[in-house]
């Protein structure tokens, strides 16, 4: 590396003639990467995850307050109450190993790592275990997955917007924690990007019976895992953390935290594109009913694409006699492009005046 790069206190870009502002950036950024962390970030990483008898301690407070937490969760879930979502994410201390693991990523420190992972995987299980227990005991008012709260189901269609959140939270988190003086902002990490409340859903949903929001929940989880590892790892290597095997193991590690998050994207983006096309349809069906009568009035709609085909259950009233539904069909083809099932039912507003003297 060049010594007019690597070499020199942070302040010395400000003295030398004709250097850009971008040029003081990059060599501010190159000298950070280049340069070692220090003795407080390194003991601010390690703190993240005890070793010998302090771990005892640690798995201990651990195990209270992932119970604590995801207990909170499922209660806010089932209440349908944001507030209480947000407290539990404050609580829940899922963010510390998983942090952890991806400093041991850096790293290469691997007895640390399989320790990360099993505090990851433990929290994990025992989240959806509350989850499924506080569902069994206190949701009885859910019976079955047409029940759920919207809480619940906000969290049962994860999209690429998740991951992005995750991305930019597990950042934030690689950027704070090495620094002592930036920890205030680390609650707002936990309440950005949501770790318990998709694992109680995932237990709550299982309750029910609903397998595949159960699936959808957990995938939520995962992306956020992946994400978090991976986004977390390279904001420590900006910091200059660097493994003890050489950049080829770092690489390599990179490498696969790097597929996982790939991995998690395919679904993703199944999920966001069909989520676009709903709205679409929803919004071509609102329109064609309009075109199609313009003094009716909606009382419930469903509508979803299903193999290229517009599935549409439309329930409205007016006060006149219906139009042909095979226009309104024909209409939401023509707005949406795609074929149409439609199931309309029809229902007439009569008003009756009675006085009785």
């Amino acid at each position: 590396m060049p010594d007019d790069v690597g070499s020199g206190s942070d302040a010395e870009p400000a003295r030398r003639p004709g250097l850009t502002a971008l040029g003081a950036v990059t060599h501010a950024v190159r000298t950070s990467i280049s340069s070692p962390p220090s003795d407080e970030a390194m003991e601010a990483v390690d703190e993240l995850m005890p070793e010998g008898e302090a771990f005892v301690t640690y798995a201990l407070r651990f195990t209270a307050l992932i119970v604590l937490s995801a207990g909170i969760a499922s209660f806010g879930l089932l209440a349908d109450s944001p507030a209480v979502v947000i407290g539990a994410m404050l609580v829940a201390p899922l963010m510390t190993p998983i942090v952890a693991a991806a400093a041991a990523v850096v790293m290469a420190r691997n007895v640390r790592l399989g320790r990360s992972l099993v505090v990851i995987a433990f929290g994990t299980a025992a989240a959806i275990a509350i989850g499924y227990l506080t569902a069994f005991v206190a949701g009885t008012q859910v019976v079955d997955s047409t029940d759920l709260p919207n809480e619940v189901r906000a969290r049962t269609f994860p999209g690429l917007l998740d991951l992005g959140i995750a991305i930019t939270a597990g950042a934030a988190a690689g950027f704070i924690l090495p620094r002592r003086a930036t920890t205030g902002a680390l609650p707002g990490v936990g309440i950005a990007v949501a770790l318990v409340p998709p694992l109680a859903t995932v237990g709550i949903v299982l309750k029910v019976g609903a397998t595949d929001d159960a699936a959808n929940a957990f995938l939520l989880y995962v992306t956020n895992l992946a994400a978090i590892v991976f986004s977390a790892s390279i904001m420590l290597i900006l910091a200059g953390f660097r493994p003890d095997g050489g950049e080829r193991s770092l690489v390599r590690r990179l490498s696969i935290t790097l597929a996982a998050v790939v991995t998690v994207a395919v679904p993703l983006s199944l999920h966001t594109r069909a989520t676009i096309e709903d709205t679409s349809l929803q919004r071509s069906v609102t329109s064609s009913i309009q075109a199609w009568d313009n003094t009716v009035r909606v009382v419930e709609l469903v509508a979803d694409v299903a193999d290229g085909t517009a599935m549409v259950e439309l329930r409205v009233a007016g006060p006149n006699e219906p139009q042909p539904a095979w226009r309104l069909a024909s209409e939401i083809e023509q707005r949406f492009g795609r074929p149409v099932d439609l199931r309309l039912l029809y229902e007439r507003d009569e008003l009756y005046l009675v006085s009785v003297r």
